[in-house]
């Protein structure tokens, strides 16, 4: 399956390149750039694994992702420039079927050591359609 997951160009959380929420390995000017985020997510639409009632958590091993490019865009936005000034990337990764749990509104975890990278690069803008 493949996985898109935020994460850091350089600073890792175990081995793999660390995400937004948890920040490890930030300096402090990155890990301002994201203050508030963690408040602005602390909603249905943005549910932890925990508050997700199809994934009800996360194991220490796993990763939290997206199933898809719009959905990790969506769960995002606002917030993508504030991302890309602290040095965080798009990852996207293929991962065993067996080795991800899909919860709802796009997000999934997956066990880390099971994911192969495919690519990573920078945030883009995306032009939303206002009128279709």
């Amino acid at each position: 399956m493949r996985v898109w997951r935020v994460g850091h160009r350089s600073a890792l959380d175990s081995g793999f390149p660390s995400g937004p929420y948890t920040a490890k390995g930030l300096t402090d000017a990155q890990y301002g750039a994201l203050s508030g985020m963690g408040w602005a997510h602390s909603d249905m639409q943005h549910p932890c694994p925990y508050a997700d009632h199809r994934l009800r958590g996360i194991a220490k091993e796993e990763r939290c992702g997206f199933d898809s490019r719009e959905a990790l865009n969506e769960w995002f936005d606002g917030w993508t420039e504030a991302m890309s000034e602290a040095d965080f990337l798009v990852w996207e990764y293929d991962v065993p079927d067996w080795a991800v749990r899909v919860g709802g509104l796009g997000q999934v975890v997956f066990v880390a050591e099971e994911a192969v990278e495919i690519s990573h690069h920078e945030f883009t803008p995306e032009q939303l359609t206002l009128f279709a």
